[in-house]
């Protein structure tokens, strides 16, 4: 039986390592909640902040600007700050995609076969300051809020 293929969450032809501002969201695997609580981190939280910290490290052209680690995702505004002729070092999506390698790396080394992430991310283009303070304060927010988010499950797991 053949599989449907599955629409790319990129948009058409935009170029991610264009000077910019993303808002970032990456869920994991079945949204299970992995992270521990909204307000308090586990140790798999810990990870996952601890290696969103050092994205600039990494890729020094990608700013990581507001961030916070959920239950069962992550929301980050990122900004890809410059424009050089080394592209593929800067491109968001292979930061991304480092990022989650690393988060599931030290967390497999911890529990062996434990599924990190749901495949890609999602991403929004911020086009202007008054959609990114909506979006800054939503970030801000979201652990406060965390039983009205859109990925808001009851699970145990979510309340350590």
């Amino acid at each position: 039986m053949e599989l449907p293929k599955r629409k790319s969450p990129r948009i058409p032809g935009y170029d991610y390592s264009t000077p910019n501002y993303y808002f970032i969201t990456i869920c994991t695997h079945d949204k299970r909640c992995i992270f521990g609580g909204p307000e308090k981190l586990g140790p798999y939280g810990r990870i996952a902040w601890e290696c969103l910290r050092e994205i600039p490290q990494h890729f020094p052209d990608i700013k990581v600007e507001k961030a916070v680690i959920m239950p069962n995702h992550v929301h980050a505004i990122m900004v890809v700050t410059a424009e050089t002729e080394e592209h593929s070092r800067r491109d968001l999506t292979i930061a991304i995609g480092q990022y989650k390698m690393s988060v599931t790396r030290k967390i497999r080394s911890m529990e062996l076969g434990k599924k990190v992430w749901q495949r890609s991310f999602h991403d929004h283009v911020i086009r202007n300051q008054k959609a990114y303070e909506k979006i800054w304060t939503y970030i801000h927010y979201n652990p406060q809020l965390w039983h009205k988010d859109r990925f808001y499950v009851i699970e145990e797991e979510c309340k350590q």
